[in-house]
């Protein structure tokens, strides 16, 4: 039976073959010919011989982050404003982070803007009005290479798993069940990680990083004189001040010899009263044998 149904198969696939040279031998030539007619002797586009690929190209991918040092006057407007500026361009405040001390103040922002407004938004924090770049860096990092690997590991792994499911589909023992289930959470579990790193990328590459460090300038120092001497009220000034501590050390002192005095006198009172208790007999002593 099986040797008739393999005999009866090799035969229509003979047939059909035969038909299909046929059609295209007779059919082929008035087709060509129908299509010549209707396009005429001149169509318009010069054969060239290059064929037209319609192969599709990924696009670079690339990882760019850029790392700005502000000095800004208004520490907090400067942090409102450009935080403003991601959601203006499309994109959102990642991070952000202030410390508004009047000396000492600092801010922080990590913004994620589309890729395509990165220029827009470093140009935007660059000339802010009152604030001075003191660093800038720009990094990118191509990982096209590395998409293209895992895309296509991501379509073998797939294919694995299309062939463990047909064998799943197909176990006929407990046994075979369990180790083919076991193959196949393998695979899913490799599928599901590189698909993880591959949003990942996506996500780094379809968004720049620009990543916003704001301090205040540091405090003015007094004016000096045009003759490169201190004014005359800033000397004052130190005077005063130089005054205060050498009255504060000077007290300080005072107060340390008056509590070393609360142990120096007693002893010395002590040591006195003891010297006159011994020195009579001593006097004694001498006068009797003098």
């Amino acid at each position: 039976m099986k040797a008739l149904l393999l005999t009866l198969s090799c035969l229509l696939l003979f047939a059909a073959g035969c038909g299909g040279e046929d059609s295209d031998s007779n059919g082929g030539g008035s087709a060509g010919s129908s299509a010549g007619a209707a396009l005429g002797p001149d169509t318009g586009a010069p054969d060239t011989g290059i064929v037209q690929s319609s192969a599709f190209t990924l696009p670079d991918k690339l990882i760019v982050t850029t790392n700005v040092d502000l000095e800004v006057t208004a520490l907090r407007q400067a942090f409102v404003a450009i935080s403003g500026y991601a959601r203006d361009f499309g994109g959102f405040v990642a991070d952000a982070q202030i410390n508004d001390d009047e000396e000492d103040g600092s801010a922080f922002l990590r913004l994620r803007v589309p890729a395509s407004r990165h220029d827009d938004m470093v140009a935007s924090v660059r000339n802010f009005a009152g604030a001075e770049v003191k660093r800038e860096e720009s990094t990118a990092r191509e990982v096209t290479a590395e998409y293209t690997d895992l895309q296509s590991r991501v379509t073998n792994l797939q294919a694995t798993e299309a062939q463990y499911q047909q064998l799943l589909n197909r176990a006929g023992t407990i046994d075979d069940v369990l180790k083919v289930t076991a193959k196949l959470d393998g695979v899913r579990g490799d599928i599901e990680q590189i698909e993880g790193r591959i949003k990942l990328i996506e996500d780094q590459s379809d968004f720049a990083t620009v990543a916003v460090r704001m301090s205040l300038p540091p405090p003015v120092l007094a004016e000096a004189t045009s003759g490169g001497l201190p004014s005359p009220v800033t000397v004052l000034i130190d005077a005063f001040a130089t005054s205060f501590t050498v009255a504060h050390a000077v007290l300080n002192l005072v107060i340390v010899l008056i509590v070393a005095g609360l142990w120096i006198i007693p002893a010395s009172l002590i040591a006195v009263f003891s010297w006159r208790r011994l020195r009579r007999p001593v006097e004694a002593v001498k006068a009797w044998f003098g």
